[in-house]
């Protein structure tokens, strides 16, 4: 389980160059596929919390939270490329404003995964 720490610090870096990717897909300056987006097991971080299955770690609860909000996290992004090629530039915009959906999304699987870092073993 002391892998959990890197690959945390990892995903974390990894999730948050998601929103440089949504604005230049905003921009369009980087095409994206609402589908491709919105798979949660495509993206490092996703094969290593889908390849813990039927590990202990698996049994953690912060494993099954982080799961879940890495789903949302994805299908959210996926969302706000949606909005990008349906013409919807400013709903797009909101969602990763401050307030918005994608920026929701983001800051509770950021928390989360910071939080089962701080209680993950230092070593296994």
């Amino acid at each position: 389980m002391s892998n959990i720490i890197e690959q945390i610090d990892k995903a974390i870096g990894a999730h948050g160059a998601w929103k440089v990717k949504l604005r230049q897909n905003i921009d369009g300056t980087l095409a994206l596929v609402p589908a491709e987006v919105g798979v949660d097991n495509r993206c490092e971080f996703g094969k290593w919390l889908y390849s813990l299955a039927g590990t202990p770690a698996a049994s953690d609860p912060y494993y099954k939270e982080i799961l879940e909000l890495h789903k949302a996290f994805h299908k959210v992004a996926a969302t706000v490329v949606t909005k990008v090629q349906s013409g919807d530039k400013p709903g797009a915009e909101a969602s990763i404003g401050l307030k918005g959906d994608y920026t929701a999304a983001s800051s509770k699987l950021t928390a989360k995964m910071m939080e089962w870092k701080r209680t993950a073993p230092k070593a296994a």
